[in-house]
């Protein structure tokens, strides 16, 4: 926690001067005009794509760091006495474990690598918008939109896969007569869940940044700024569970034998 702390009080100190000498630096697009040049759409669809990238390498290489200390432990099963990566992500593995076990029963072990892949690229995402000049990819709809048609894709197949054709029934309903209207209403039912996922996502996510933003700018001294990083972090976190809770929900829903 000390140590949290301090980063936290770190990041405000490089942050408030930067922010109110001019606004954000987003590196992103300065990137992209040393590269390639000063093309708007091109560097708006860079910094879109950029940011996703950026992301799923800051995990991949998390993955294998997590990796190569789990070999070097070898048959130690007990925890590391410090906090450190391995207990970080073996934290998160145990919150996405215990999440698909309390709602995908017998169906846990099948679906709890794609919860925990979810939670950490949404996680990763949203706390790097607490460093100075890194936008967050989740304050993009599209990338959002992106991850939620991927969880709409997978629990559809899930939901064929546990039911074959059977599944279809749940767009029919009960009676053939009213087919017509269930099946209209299941499928802008099904069709907004993704929309509500990135919406909720991107719209809790950018305005924690714009509010860091705003206090760092005008705000001159660093406690204020630091407790409102340290308040996004919990958005961060919050956020993240919330889209793989759903996520979960969904799957569950899809491979229940209730309906």
């Amino acid at each position: 926690m000390v140590r949290l702390l301090c980063l936290l009080f770190t990041l405000t100190g490089f942050s408030s001067p930067a922010l109110a000498s001019g606004g954000i630096v987003n590196w992103y697009a300065e990137l992209h005009r040393a590269l390639i040049g000063g093309d708007q759409h091109s560097e708006e669809r860079f910094v879109v794509i950029g940011g996703g990238l950026f992301v799923l390498l800051v995990t991949s290489l998390i993955g294998l760091l997590y990796r190569s200390r789990v070999q070097a432990a070898g048959d130690v099963v007990v925890p590391e006495g410090r906090f450190g990566l391995r207990t970080a992500v073996e934290s998160a593995m145990d919150l996405c474990v215990g999440l698909a076990k309390d709602i995908l029963g017998s169906e846990w072990k099948t679906y709890s690598p794609l919860l925990a892949a979810i939670f950490m690229y949404i996680f990763i995402s949203n706390i790097g918008g607490l460093v100075p000049g890194v936008i967050p990819a989740t304050e993009n709809f599209s990338n959002n939109l992106a991850v939620g048609l991927m969880v709409f894709v997978i629990y559809n197949f899930a939901g064929f896969k546990e039911h074959g054709l059977h599944y279809l029934k749940q767009f029919t309903g009960p009676m053939l007569a009213v087919a017509p209207l269930v099946f209209v209403i299941e499928l802008i039912g099904h069709s907004v869940r993704p929309l509500s996922l990135s919406l909720r996502l991107m719209s809790n996510i950018f305005a924690d940044h714009l509010l860091v933003s705003i206090f760092s700018t005008n705000v001159p001294y660093i406690i204020v700024p630091s407790g409102l990083m340290f308040f996004g972090l919990l958005v961060a976190l919050v956020q993240s569970y919330l889209f793989t809770l759903l996520t979960s929900v969904y799957i569950s829903l899809a491979v229940s034998h209730d309906h």
